[in-house]
């Protein structure tokens, strides 16, 4: 069943429009903190999936008009028992990176942790999402990132940016890029004697050829 299951993955993965990483995002968020130890040697804290980052506080020359609390989403969002932040942006296509996006993460990464946060709390005064919302902020109290009263408890704080792809491309920082290698192995490594999470390995190699 289980292989069945990813031979699927396999198939549909090679059609235009289907996109992978929305079937298989939740394997990879439930191992990160696992992979993140081995690879990176970094411990996390919290990690919050499609953390929203508000357009106005990235595009501040917008900020006021009636689209700036509107956001677009990073994909994984990790705050490291160190107290570090990480945004990574996932892909099971290198080729699907798209130069507008790379540009908003690099606009959030400048803006640092506080404005993303505080760009949040802005989302949550005016959205009609109350209960999804409170459900991030009580995760962002867990970070302690905010107290009881939504106040910001940090000041600014740098973002780290990586991206998990198939392969590291020629332009790539490859500090920057868990490529799916690398992933599978740690997969593999830290879920020993779990059939799904070796299945999802396998593919994750076969991907790799992307």
């Amino acid at each position: 069943m289980i292989d069945d299951y990813f031979k699927l993955l396999e198939d549909w993965k090679q059609l235009p429009s289907y996109k992978l990483e929305t079937r298989i995002d939740s394997f990879v968020g439930f191992a990160l903190p696992v992979v993140l130890v081995s690879v990176c040697g970094i411990q996390a804290h919290v990690v919050i999936p499609e953390l929203p980052i508000r357009l106005g506080t990235i595009y501040p020359e917008h900020d006021g008009k009636n689209f700036a609390n509107r956001s677009y989403k990073v994909d994984f969002y990790v705050r490291t028992m160190e107290g570090e932040n990480l945004f990574i942006e996932f892909k099971s296509d290198t080729g699907s990176r798209r130069e507008g996006q790379d540009k908003c993460l690099q606009r959030s990464v400048k803006e640092g942790m506080k404005s993303i946060i505080e760009g949040i709390l802005k989302i949550y005064d005016v959205t009609s999402y109350k209960g999804k919302y409170d459900h991030l902020l009580t995760k962002l109290r867990y970070a302690g990132l905010i107290d009881k009263a939504n106040k910001v408890l940090i000041g600014f704080e740098m973002i780290r940016l990586m991206y998990i792809q198939p392969k590291i491309l020629e332009t790539d920082d490859p500090k920057e890029v868990l490529d799916f290698r690398r992933l599978a192995k740690a997969i593999r490594d830290g879920y020993p004697g779990s059939d799904v999470m070796g299945r999802l390995s396998a593919s994750l190699e076969t991907w790799a050829a992307d």
